[in-house]
């Protein structure tokens, strides 16, 4: 009795969690993304000699060279000092996109150097950099 009421439970459990064929079909099917080139206008910029407390914006652009969509996955700084910003929609071959990076000063002193990775379908890993001289009153570095 104990095996024909397992088995009836069975099969009603996975009978009603399946999809009907109609169901199946009118699901919308998302291809993986191929891998592009994209070509950045410049991978550095510095933003000469700052004071602490100052928060300056550079705008990196780039193209897709590529043949494919180019989409911007995630990006990643290595410093809660970098924000970022940058182009939400996909960038269709032979267009053009952009990364805002916001630098906040507050709290840096010296050369400071950060850098920024962008992951999407790229071919390769692409790296950005920022530099500035900060000049900070409440400490004094020398170098």
């Amino acid at each position: 009795m104990n095996r024909v009421f397992v088995s009836i439970l069975l099969f009603l459990t996975v009978a009603c969690t399946g999809k009907s064929p109609q169901e199946k079909s009118a699901q919308k099917v998302e291809t993986p993304l191929q891998n592009t080139s994209i070509e950045f206008t410049e991978l550095s910029h510095g933003f000469g000699e700052l004071k602490a407390g100052e928060i300056v914006l550079h705008t990196f652009e780039f193209e897709n060279t590529g043949s494919h969509d180019f989409v911007i996955e995630s990006i990643e700084t290595d410093c809660g000092c970098v924000h970022t910003n940058h182009i939400q929609e996909r960038v269709k071959p032979g267009e053009k996109g952009w990364i805002e990076v916001e630098l906040d000063t507050s709290g840096l002193v010296g050369r400071e150097y950060k850098t920024i990775e962008i992951h999407g379908n790229s071919k390769e890993l692409k790296h950005l950099a920022i530099f500035a001289t900060v000049k900070n009153e409440l400490l004094d570095i020398k170098y």
